[in-house]
């Protein structure tokens, strides 16, 4: 109290939150800022610019964050708590050269007493000291003044409003820059940004506990619908990762044959898919997902036998009737997507008669940004190729194109694969592979996919392949574009799904029965 009393320190609630947030931002960030800004140099030196944007971004999120916890009975507590996890953070990411992520969160709290003691050591002195104890004596002796019958907090949400303004500007102004050096370097610009690594892994922590009690309490959504008419048929979708249309051979790309497997198959039909959403987890339920029901649970809940076999996670989307992941795998143990394939194999040799969805996640794909990982070594066919993270500044566009391409040659053989086993199987089938979006390789400086809220996928990111094979008689309806949710209509239709829930209006694959069967196939 000496301190307070001797500085004389008396301020308003929403300076403290401005001057706080600034000091604490910009003090724990500087001693590890030679960390964060490795991720934003260029070929012509370090990208200003967008560092700055970056760090002006995680600033205002950070008074956001504050000011919504900042309350007469919570600024102090929270200023402390804030002021300590963060110096500790700032220490462990100079020492340790950490990634302060929702594992961390998780590995801290687990922790024995013995582990603390093997972590702590004299270097720690100097941030206990400065950037713990007297911060926190300061904040403990300040006269933080509100103003009275809640007008402080009209004064909060102002400083929120302004706070929120300037991020999404800056993020705005320079997304692709940030975004790059996000997916360059696997999302260390943010796990390494202090105080929101640890913010944002604590919230992410607490989510996935509450998430079990938050299910079980969700009522589950009603089902109802019926299959009208039953028939022999095996429809299985398979969605495929970051694989833009337009490097797929089949669909017109000369630089390279990406497609020789796909070109040996006949009666495929090509269709342009258009994506909405450029990251995968939002991408997902635009296949899977309409009006809060999941594809698979609606079609398992009628009746029809329903399995997921993925190569990575397709999230909660096949929660209704649980993921069958890859094992077991061929390549030293290493796992690719052609590891689904001994699964659906295993599958239809269990097939009698009747109906059956099978949905194949195949999420290696083309995704960046060491699109070499994503296939098996004698994939490397196009060469010389890019084998760094940081393909902006380390690779040519030729090496950049030809390791995308080999992604490309990849997926042709996994798709080959499945549709020879289908073949082979004799079960009647429907075929439906496409990607949930595309990929940017450097078209007007953008890289890798996803966009801001609210603005559309470019070309490169909007066109995916949706490619069709069906060993029965199918039609199917021409649309210049065909969009993911089309996807789920289709499969209803296919199955003779009528509900009152959903219209199937998108449906684009028709069976033909009787005499229409007759007819060749468009």
């Amino acid at each position: 109290m000496a301190i307070g009393k001797k500085l004389g320190l008396r301020t308003s609630h929403t300076t403290f939150s401005i001057v706080f947030s600034v000091s604490l931002y910009a003090v724990c960030n500087a001693l590890n800022i030679d960390k964060l800004a490795k991720w934003f140099y260029r070929n012509d030196g370090l990208d200003y610019w967008a560092l700055s944007a970056y760090l002006l971004v995680g600033l205002c999120l950070f008074i956001v964050l504050f000011v919504l916890l900042a309350h007469r009975r919570t600024i102090k507590p929270v200023a402390i708590l804030l002021v300590i996890v963060s110096a500790a953070a700032a220490y462990f990411i100079s020492k340790y050269n950490v990634a302060i992520d929702s594992s961390m969160i998780r590995n801290t709290i687990h922790t024995d007493p013995t582990e603390v003691g093997q972590l702590l050591s004299l270097r720690m002195i100097p941030y206990v000291v400065f950037l713990m104890v007297l911060p926190a004596m300061v904040i403990g002796s300040t006269d933080i003044t509100f103003q009275p019958k809640g007008w402080y907090l009209l004064a909060s949400l102002k400083l929120v409003s302004i706070a929120l303004f300037v991020a999404i500007a800056a993020l705005y102004l320079n997304y692709n820059a940030i975004h790059r050096a996000g997916n360059v370097s696997n999302k260390y610009i943010v796990y390494s940004l202090v105080p929101i690594n640890v913010i944002s892994a604590t919230l992410s922590v607490v989510s996935k506990s509450a998430k079990p009690l938050l299910a079980s309490a969700k009522k589950d959504v009603e089902i109802s619908g019926r299959v009208s008419s039953p028939d022999d048929l095996v429809v299985v979708l398979a969605i495929g990762e970051s694989s833009r249309r337009r490097n797929f051979s089949i669909y017109g790309y000369e630089r390279r044959n990406t497609n020789p497997a796909l070109q040996r198959i006949d009666g495929l039909h090509l269709l342009n898919g258009i994506a909405k959403r450029g990251t995968t987890l939002y991408a997902l339920p635009q296949i899977l997902e309409k009006k809060d029901i999941k594809l698979p649970a609606i079609v398992a809940k009628l009746g029809i036998p329903t399995s997921c076999y993925v190569h990575f996670s397709l999230y909660d989307n096949c929660a209704a009737v649980g993921e069958t992941r890859v094992s077991q795998c061929g390549h030293g143990g290493r796992c690719y997507d052609e590891d689904v394939v001994p699964l659906l194999e295993e599958n239809l040799k269990t097939y009698v008669s009747g109906y059956r969805f099978v949905v194949l996640h195949l999420g290696g794909g083309s995704h960046g940004p060491k699109y070499a990982d994503r296939y098996p070594p004698e994939f490397r066919k196009f060469m010389p190729m890019c084998d760094d993270a940081d393909v902006a500044n380390r690779c040519t566009l030729e090496q950049l194109y030809n390791a995308y391409d080999n992604t490309i040659l990849y997926v042709d053989y996994v798709l080959g694969e499945v549709i020879q086993r289908l073949d082979r199987s004799g079960v009647p089938y429907v075929f439906i592979y496409l990607s949930d979006h595309g990929e940017s390789l450097m078209e007007d400086g953008r890289m890798f996919h996803g966009m801001p809220p609210g603005v559309p996928l470019p070309p490169e990111q909007a066109d995916v392949p949706l490619i069709v094979k069906s060993s029965v008689p199918i039609s199917i309806i021409e649309r210049p574009e065909y969009h993911q949710q089309d996807v789920f209509d289709t499969v209803l239709d296919l199955f003779s799904v009528q509900t009152t829930m959903f219209d199937n209006k998108g449906s684009f694959i028709k069976k033909r029965t009787g005499a229409a069967a007759q007819i060749p196939d468009s």
